[in-house]
């Protein structure tokens, strides 16, 4: 009878594996992101020639001294303008921002700089130097 019983028995049902947590993958937060964007639709739009855009982009100050249409005007009578965006481009994106992170610059090239104000905004163009 023992052995009767003992094939009875069954095996306990099988334990699931236990759950391994995921990995942990660091998060990589770019602090520049914001002007890196506002300089890259800049170019996009001034390569665009999408002036209404670029005056979007500019600081209060510049906002209320051009229009969209002043921006095209100068554009057109800088001869240099295409080169300067183009090199702004191409430029490092490593700004150095101040100690209240209301002002940045990005030098484009030896002594020339495009600077970046802080505003309710957001990151707006203040000069291209």
């Amino acid at each position: 009878m023992v052995l009767l019983l003992a094939g009875c028995v069954t095996p306990p049902a099988p334990r699931p594996a236990p759950e391994v947590p995921a990995p942990v993958v660091p998060v990589v937060v770019d602090a520049q992101a914001p002007l890196k964007a506002v300089v890259a639709q800049f170019i996009a739009a001034s390569e665009a020639r999408q002036f209404d855009q670029v005056h979007a982009l500019l600081s209060k100050p510049l906002r209320e001294r051009y229009s969209p249409d002043q921006l095209a005007r100068d554009y057109d009578a800088e001869p240099l303008a295409v080169e300067r965006v183009a090199a702004i481009k191409k430029a490092s994106a490593r700004f150095t921002e101040s100690k209240d992170q209301a002002r940045a610059t990005l030098e484009w090239a030896a002594g020339r700089t495009l600077r970046l104000v802080r505003e309710d905004e957001g990151w707006r163009i203040a000069t291209v130097e």
